[in-house]
């Protein structure tokens, strides 16, 4: 692998540029004394204040991301209180909130997903890989079904990462790391007025980033770095102001990721492979986004935000994991295209009563193929899915006095779903190929969901609220043409979130003390879950309906400043759940324990020093309970505890920061299965993809 000289290059180049306007706009002086705006909440169908925010909501900052040097928003996950994530590929890119969502997407497995993930106003559901934390202004967490706001694909809550936007003056950042697993970073932003005479016109911020890796893992038998990343991402926001009546964002994205997927090993030792066919987990992705803001009609702003997104990727493995065995490679290639429109309507700011009413469409469509080859068969499955989600919806707060108020929203959504799947295999021992197996499910339903909170002002820096939400994941298809017609479903049925909450936050002892605390019950009706059947390389995938389940526990933040300069923080998270014993279409059986994704608890503890120049640190204990992988079978990933450390300088706009991660090398789980997959007998066994071990780096940055 090379150094990544191209981000280098592009960084001389762009400042090069950046430098004769800077000028004539002044970037304002990093050493004046700045007031900070309070932190916000995008993601909500109402941006509002985190202070006054009536749900259970975790933000990360740019300073709180920087504290922990966060590269990846897979390095915040096991921070924020009942967020959980899925192994198996290069980045986390399957998410479950309070235990709702998916956690992987096989070949034959569907884009469905029940936690939305968005960068800014493009929408990478299920394809979390692309979670870079560079430039990101915050990163936000939204628990709970967002019925209002999204509908569909939001039944366990909401992912957003907010990047930094244009400025009217010129800003930039710099930065390059180094560390353990050969890790090679270079970064690069710079933003600033197109139009120096009207700086506030027209704007632009660029962002460009690279890195590469190995991967933590090493190949014996092919003697080289089989699990490596090399990812590269590239940014580009625009924001117009053609006059005091129009507003317009537009985002550009592309994003390469080229990464390996070498990771499972028979024998479990966590950083060895031997497999002969090493896999790939790829990625690349071009969006673009365009939101209009128009102020000009009396008492109502309308907003239409436009969204397209095309997704190759590539996700293949060497089936038996040695350079013997029985020999099977499986290749699977996607094409996803995601398109979607909202137009809404609402109250103008300061408004006495505060209104929302909006609609939305989104078409989803993806094709796969996937190759499954040995000595004597070539396997084939291709598969076409296309979702089509049209929606209106609605919000409104009513002040009921005394420092009270009822906010009341209803979302009603038709989702069209048809899908085709096509089986073929070819047997070279007697040179024939099987009969061609097709099938052509589709499904269609009528959604609704809604939400009531009352909320309370306690005092000036305290809000307490209730909350009853009805939320759905919706129903859907089953495209693996593997599977048996005459047992296994083609379709299955929405399943209905009720989810309760009740939560307090606020901040006491001047503002030197900030938390909330929440309590919550999610009760799940025909709750879905996947299930697969096969051995070795050889498995069929597909949803089903089984028993009813529900989900109660308490999600808690706070932080203390015991000087302008030292800070102890900390959080705690608890769940427990229950998932009915059911026999799904095709006779299995399950349930009768917690679900999946539910660890029992979860915390972090953490000190920070930073004075705003000089010394800075941090360090911070997260640990989590043993947790299910998934509802079909009963290994668990076990419980652990883990330290993560910075220790940096700053003067001037320079900063240097020697981060650490896993300092004390706990050896963990981040995906665990349970199958038979080495010959002859291929006996049921644990297998194990163990999470990263320690890792210690430096990294340098330059503000402008």
């Amino acid at each position: 692998m090379q150094i990544p000289t191209r981000i280098l290059l592009l960084t001389l180049a762009s400042a090069a540029l950046a430098t004769a306007p800077a000028q004539t706009t002044r970037t304002p002086d990093a050493a004046a004394t700045v007031k900070l705006e309070p932190v916000r909440v995008t993601a909500d169908l109402w941006e509002s204040p985190l202070a006054r925010i009536p749900a259970s909501v975790t933000v990360y900052d740019e300073p709180a991301l920087r504290a922990g040097a966060a590269r990846h928003f897979g390095d915040l996950v096991d921070q924020i209180p009942n967020l959980t994530w899925t192994g198996g590929t290069s980045r986390p890119r399957y998410l479950q909130i309070r235990g709702i969502g998916e956690n992987s997407q096989f070949e034959g497995e569907t884009p469905d997903s029940a936690v939305r993930f968005l960068v800014d106003d493009l929408d990478f559901t299920g394809l979390g890989t692309i979670g870079s934390t560079f430039d990101v202004s915050q990163a936000e967490v939204l628990r709970g079904p967002q019925a209002g706001a999204f509908g569909a694909n939001a039944a366990g809550g909401v992912v957003r990462l907010v990047t930094n936007a244009p400025t009217p003056f010129w800003t930039g950042r710099a930065e390059a790391t180094v560390g353990g697993d050969s890790l090679r970073t270079g970064s690069f932003a710079v933003g600033g007025p197109l139009s120096p005479a009207r700086p506030e016109q027209l704007m632009f911020r660029l962002a460009l980033l690279q890195s590469e890796s190995d991967g933590f893992r090493r190949n014996l038998s092919l003697n080289r770095d089989t699990n490596a990343r090399d990812e590269q991402t590239a940014r580009l926001r625009f924001t117009w102001n053609p006059n005091e009546l129009w507003r317009w964002d537009a985002t550009l994205l592309a994003a390469d990721f080229d990464n390996g997927y070498d990771e499972f090993a028979l024998d479990n030792n966590g950083r060895n492979t031997f497999s002969d066919q090493p896999g790939q987990d790829a990625q690349k992705s071009v969006a673009a986004s365009l939101r209009g803001t128009f102020s000009g009609w009396e008492g109502v702003r309308v907003t239409s935000v436009t969204g397209a997104a095309r997704t190759r990727s590539r996700y293949s493995y060497d089936d038996d994991w040695t350079d013997a065995s029985y020999m099977g490679f499986s290749d699977l290639a996607r094409l996803r295209w995601v398109v979607n429109q909202e137009l809404r309507f609402d109250s103008a700011p300061g408004a006495a009563r505060r209104w929302t009413l909006g609609a939305f469409y989104s078409d989803t469509e993806e094709f796969s193929r996937y190759t499954n080859t040995d000595p004597w068969n070539i396997r084939g499955l291709r598969t076409h899915y296309r979702a089509e989600n049209t929606a209106l919806f609605g919000q409104i707060a009513h002040d009921l006095g005394d420092g009270s108020r009822l906010i009341a929203g209803l979302r009603a959504e038709q989702l069209d779903l048809h899908g085709a799947g096509t089986k073929t295999r070819y047997r070279a021992g007697s040179n024939s190929y099987d009969p061609v197996v097709n099938t052509r499910p589709s499904f269609d339903d009528t959604l609704w969901g809604g939400r009531v909170v009352i909320e309370h002002d306690l005092s000036v820096n305290e809000l307490a609220f209730v909350s009853v939400t009805r939320g759905y994941k919706a129903g859907g298809i089953n495209v693996d043409a593997r599977i048996d017609v005459t047992s296994d479903p083609l379709t299955y049925d929405t399943e209905t979130l009720w989810n309760w909450e009740a939560g307090l936050r606020g901040h006491w002892l001047g503002a030197k003390l900030t938390g909330e605390v929440t309590a919550f019950l999610i009760q799940r009706e025909d709750t879905q879950v996947r299930d697969s059947a096969g051995f070795g390389g050889n498995y069929r995938f597909f949803t089903d309906n089984g028993g009813d389940s529900h989900v109660y526990g308490l999600e808690a933040a706070g932080a203390y400043a015991l000087t302008p300069a030292w800070s102890v923080r900390a959080s705690l998270a608890l769940m427990r759940s229950e998932l009915e014993t059911f026999t799904l279409s095709n006779g299995n059986t399950g349930g009768g324990r917690v679900l999946a994704n539910t660890p029992r608890y979860g915390y972090t503890l953490g000190v920070r020093y930073d004075a705003g120049a000089g010394i800075f640190g941090s360090a911070e204990l997260v640990g989590r309970a043993q947790q299910f992988d998934s509802n079909n079978q009963n290994e668990a990933r076990r419980a652990f505890r883990v330290v993560n450390a910075t220790l940096g300088y700053a003067w001037a706009r320079w900063s240097v920061t020697l981060w650490g991660k896993n300092l004390f090398d706990e050896e963990y789980d981040r995906r665990v299965y349970f199958f038979g997959n080495e010959d002859p007998d291929y006996i049921e066994t644990r297998y194990e993809n163990r999470a990263d071990p320690r890792q210690v780096g430096v990294s340098a940055a330059y503000r402008f």
